[in-house]
């Protein structure tokens, strides 16, 4: 018998972090603003169990620097968490339950979460083609809603993992690789990991295997035309999974 393990931890982790476009370097364009807008689908807690779906607005500030590049802006996500239905109960090593500790019923849950996000990389640019090789990018959110209210209430022995916080802080490194066209159109290809700075913060942990650290790894495809760039996001990590749809706009020159 397999006994799974209830898993409750900011929804935030792995939607946050979406795709923000930079002008090219060869570009006479040297800064822009730039307004978002992402709609994310994912799964969380153990086995995917739980499901998510939010959406998020953005705002924010691209830059080229010379030999290296930047953004920083704000952020609001919107979402619900669709919980399962889960009994924490205590196992013999041979599979049978000793007794049911808590039950947890399905439901759903509004999530909402506000912050700042920003990042910077090196860049090398030839013809066409160009690299942002090593970048670096973080973002802080306050949750609020209903779901971390509900982490907030749960007794210490009602799960197996939960995270209690609604501040959460997460840093990334980066790599992302880009050609452009005879037309102006780009496209490009970035790889990303991140990892939750204060995962142990305001965090209970009963009968469970460690998880630490919280971390996720991003496939992003994006591509540029005139003012708006599309993309799609690929999220895996710690007991969460999402993918992710998204436009920018840009809004100045």
């Amino acid at each position: 018998m397999v006994h799974r393990q209830g898993v409750y931890l900011s929804p935030t982790n792995s939607l946050v972090n979406t795709y923000h476009t930079i002008p090219f370097k060869s570009d006479s364009l040297k800064s822009a603003i730039y307004a978002s807008l992402v709609f994310s689908t994912g799964i969380a807690n153990d086995s995917g169990y739980d499901r998510i779906k939010a959406g998020q607005a953005s705002f924010y500030r691209s830059h080229n620097l010379g030999r290296c590049q930047a953004y920083y802006g704000v952020n609001l996500t919107l979402g619900n968490y669709y919980l399962a239905d889960f009994y924490n109960s205590h196992y013999y090593y041979g599979g049978s339950p000793i007794d049911t500790l808590y039950h947890i019923p399905a439901n759903k849950y509004f999530f909402g979460s506000y912050g700042l996000s920003g990042g910077f990389n090196g860049v090398i640019s030839k013809g066409r083609g160009e690299w942002r090789y090593l970048g670096v990018e973080a973002t802080i959110q306050k949750e609020f809603g209903d779901y971390g209210g509900f982490r907030k209430s749960l007794p210490d022995s009602a799960a197996n993992i939960i995270f209690r916080n609604d501040f959460t802080g997460i840093i990334g490194l980066y790599t992302d690789a880009l050609c452009s066209y005879r037309d102006g159109s780009q496209f490009g290809i970035k790889f990303s990991v991140y990892r939750l700075l204060n995962a142990q913060s305001e965090y209970t942990s009963q009968n469970a295997y460690n998880i630490f650290p919280v971390s996720f790894f991003a496939l992003t495809l994006h591509g540029t035309a005139k003012r708006f760039t599309g993309f799609i996001q690929f999220n895996a990590g710690t007991k969460a999974a999402s993918f992710q749809i998204g436009t920018s706009y840009r809004l100045s020159r």
